[in-house]
């Protein structure tokens, strides 16, 4: 399986087989992601994609039976709900009409699909997580891999591959927070018995605090990303100034994960979040690790999604200084093998 990442900056991808219970790494490879209309209104920008896709497969040298690609978590609508205990069959009926309450689109418009993750013993009632996608969305990637000449099998969120990638690397931690920071936006998941029981998107992402390093300090865009990720959050380097324009970002960030652990505790009282796993382009950011440990009270890690898997060990070491932007690309390779 190819597991596809079709990200704001860049194009991921994985390929991955398995041998009984054993995953190996086939290839793994990135690119640079053209530069079209972020909506990909225009069919003119499928094809650029399409035709960069292709580039990237080639120098992967890799010949996939089958691709998954990921849709981008802050264009679906992700919602935990609760309703009555009932039958599977129950459930497939009531759930169109718990789905109007929380999605502005008519339903005609969008792709539903939801997860029974436990049961409140409170209410007594289920817990359900609800994922709509609008079908405009999904038809817009199903041209883009069509265009390739692909496979496609499957389309997931962001979200939830990167959740499967994070449980197969740590399969011994029952509760996990997944901070998942790309280009656009950060994605704040809860992890619990390897199901996801909680996201949340904000728009902050690493584009956000290039922006603010460029136009505080009257950089160029590439000299001020260039800066933010030599620098970051490392309050001893170049008396901090880096530190001084993107802090402020992630306080806010802090905030909002303080109110998610809060969220946590209320409903599994006798349960603590083991670790804050952070992925995406932004993850090894100088000081972000140690900032979230800091100021949450909670062990922090970066992503390394090739955990557990196979692989030569010089191709592993080359793909550990990026190893975080793959956590999506190699749940999606995960999904059907």
């Amino acid at each position: 399986m190819l597991g596809i990442d079709i990200g704001t900056t860049s194009i991921k991808a994985v390929s991955l087989s398995r041998n009984k219970n054993d995953v190996s790494l086939l290839a793994a490879g990135n690119i640079p992601a053209p530069r079209v209309n972020p909506d990909m209104v225009a069919h003119s920008d499928e094809q650029v994609i399409a035709n960069t896709i292709n580039q990237l497969v080639h120098d992967m040298k890799v010949n996939s039976a089958g691709v998954a690609v990921s849709l981008p978590s802050y264009k679906v609508i992700n919602q935990v709900i609760e309703i009555p205990e009932m039958n599977e069959k129950e459930i497939e009926q009531s759930i169109q009409w718990e789905a109007e309450q929380y999605i502005p689109l008519p339903l005609s418009k969008v792709k539903i699909d939801y997860s029974v993750i436990g049961r409140n013993e409170a209410t007594k009632k289920l817990k359900i997580i609800l994922v709509a996608a609008p079908l405009s969305l999904i038809e817009k990637y199903m041209r883009i891999i069509s265009l390739t000449g692909l496979n496609l099998l499957a389309i997931e969120t962001e979200i939830l591959a990167s959740v499967r990638s994070v449980v197969h690397s740590l399969p011994t931690l029952a509760n996990i927070m997944l901070l998942s920071v790309g280009a656009t936006n950060t994605e704040i998941a809860l992890i619990r018995n390897q199901l996801l029981i909680y996201t949340k998107s904000y728009p902050i992402g690493g584009n956000t605090l290039t922006r603010a390093v460029s136009e505080e300090l009257g950089f160029d865009y590439s000299q001020a990303e260039e800066y933010k990720n030599t620098y970051g959050l490392d309050e001893s380097k170049l008396e901090a100034k880096i530190n001084k324009i993107v802090a402020p970002f992630f306080t806010n960030l802090f905030s909002e994960i303080e109110k998610t652990i809060i969220y946590f505790k209320e409903e599994y009282l006798k349960e603590e979040i083991m670790t804050v796993v952070i992925s995406g382009g932004t993850a090894k950011l100088p000081g972000l690790m140690l900032a979230t440990t800091k100021n949450i009270g909670i062990n922090s890690q970066v992503s390394n999604p090739f955990i557990n898997i196979q692989a030569n060990e010089t191709v592993l070491n080359s793909l550990t200084a990026d190893a975080p932007i793959y956590t999506t690309s190699v749940g999606l390779a995960l999904k059907e093998i």
